[in-house]
């Protein structure tokens, strides 16, 4: 769509339009957004160019084409290796200066600076020449050089809300000064990497069936995918379809979400005990947690993105200090390891899907491996514990099929933190029957995304939580 404003001069009206002619099948949410992001964009830009006024003062002009450059370095044998580094976003060039326009989906308000990032882009446009080639082509990219810019500015825009800041303004040399000092060594590691990180991305990738980082297990999921093309899946995917098929499709899309309206106090209260719990067991070395390291303001405390104030802030320092009478990460140095958070990726091929699951924790104490999942409740709920926690019952699954580590035998454990004290709960992977349980309880998770590839909107009471109303135009009141 910026590009019809921007190269052809069209209005934002006339670029949807154009744009929809060549776009089969357009998602109505996204042709909501679309239309807010461009005006946001187009509205920053315009804030932009009266905020800084060039040298020479004249007008920066777009240009269609993405700058990249070629460059060489020494891996670790010592040998020659070529590596080509790109910057795409909104490109502008007059009076010896270049202008790089980062889009970000959300807002850009109280963003975080990456300063390896803005070193890269920064010393690409003072160095780069035009790509004249097809970004993803399996060979070298066809560069025109170009005359350096003097001046270098690396701009962010938020397209929800049209905020901005300028992340670099300064001369060529200084961007590749910065560049030296913030990026080289990150882009060489990243180029010269050979290990394999499975993670949500692994079912776009061609190689799925191949890679030794992802098991395949036929049958995992107990469904029958024959003739249908592949696809991811997880227990959140699950959970957004059985809401609203079409919230897969924006969150597919990265599409900004009104957080506010999903979530709740207790919500929030059980992130924040999480992220607090994930800060802990992230510590090297590992160690086991005490009572005393909890939030030193108990009425109002934040860990990760979420904040908690009042009686669920207080229940929380409860729980993590509770947690600490439960934590598995006790024993000598060196023979407790911990991966929190840990990504795990299986393929079942008869499903023809790629399952996609993140563990709290995945630990090892001395020989014997686990993984310890961790819930907060204000009151314990005694029904069935794989039909309340379905990423219980993937657990359970993905070890009885050797999906956790493959080769070992892995443990599951349920830790339940709640206002009457923890409890923790061992469950048998070994048992056939309970196994034939837990898998029912993902089967049923399955069976209905797997069974409908129209991912229409739902029009109901999820309306009032659904994070992507504001695109929608089949919502509900």
């Amino acid at each position: 769509m910026l590009d019809h404003v921007e190269h052809d001069g069209l209005t934002v009206e006339k670029a949807l339009e154009r744009w929809r002619q060549y776009t089969d099948r357009t998602p109505p949410m996204l042709v909501g957004w679309l239309t807010t992001a461009a005006r946001h964009y187009l509205s920053a830009s315009a804030d932009i160019a009266r905020q800084w006024t060039p040298p020479d003062r004249a007008t920066p002009t777009p240009v269609s084409r993405n700058w990249g450059r070629r460059r060489r370095f020494l891996d670790g044998d010592g040998a020659a290796v070529v590596h080509e580094e790109v910057v795409s976003g909104r490109r502008f060039e007059g009076g010896g200066v270049r202008e790089l326009r980062l889009l970000r989906t959300g807002s850009v308000r109280e963003r975080p600076r990456d300063e390896a990032e803005i070193a890269l882009a920064a010393a690409v446009v003072a160095g780069g020449g035009l790509v004249l080639s097809g970004m993803w082509e399996k060979r070298l990219l066809t560069l025109r050089t170009a005359i350096p810019p003097r001046r270098v500015r690396i701009v962010e825009i938020g397209c929800s809300d049209g905020t901005s800041n300028v992340l670099f303004d300064g001369t060529a040399q200084e961007a590749h000064e910065k560049y030296a000092r913030d990026a080289a060594a990150a882009v060489s590691a990243v180029a010269s990497g050979s290990g394999y990180r499975p993670g949500a991305d692994c079912g776009d990738c061609d190689l799925i069936g191949l890679c030794p980082a992802v098991p395949v297990r036929p049958g995992l999921l107990g469904v029958d995918g024959a003739g249908l093309p592949r696809r991811s899946w997880s227990l959140s995917t699950g959970r957004s379809f059985d809401d609203c098929p079409a919230r897969l499709v924006a969150e597919r899309l990265f599409l900004p979400r009104e957080r506010a309206a999903e979530d709740s106090d207790y919500t929030r209260r059980g992130q924040a005990v999480h992220a607090w719990l994930e800060d802990l067991h992230r510590r090297v070395p590992v160690r086991v947690c005490s009572p005393d390291e909890v939030p030193s303001t108990p009425d109002n405390w934040s860990a990760g993105r979420w904040s908690v104030t009042g009686a669920q802030a207080r229940l929380g320092v409860q729980m993590i200090a509770d947690h600490a009478l439960t934590c598995p990460l006790d024993g000598p140095a060196g023979h407790v390891e911990a991966h929190p958070e840990q990504p795990i990726v299986v393929f079942d091929q008869q499903a023809n899907v790629v399952v996609v699951a993140k563990v709290d924790l995945l630990y090892r104490a001395g020989d014997a491996w686990a993984v310890r999942e961790t819930k907060t409740a204000s009151v314990l709920d005694e029904s069935d514990l794989l039909t309340q926690f379905p990423q219980l019952a993937l657990a359970v699954v993905l070890a009885a099929e050797d999906g956790l580590r493959p080769g070992e035998r892995v443990g599951v454990e349920l830790e339940r933190l709640s206002a009457s004290g923890p409890v923790v709960t061992e469950l048998d992977v070994d048992d056939p029957e309970f196994v034939a349980a837990a898998k029912a309880v993902v089967t049923a998770r399955v069976e209905g995304w797997h069974s409908t590839p129209a991912l229409t909107a739902k029009a109901g009471k999820v309306c009032k939580t659904c994070p992507f109303g504001k695109w929608c135009p089949e919502r509900k009141s």
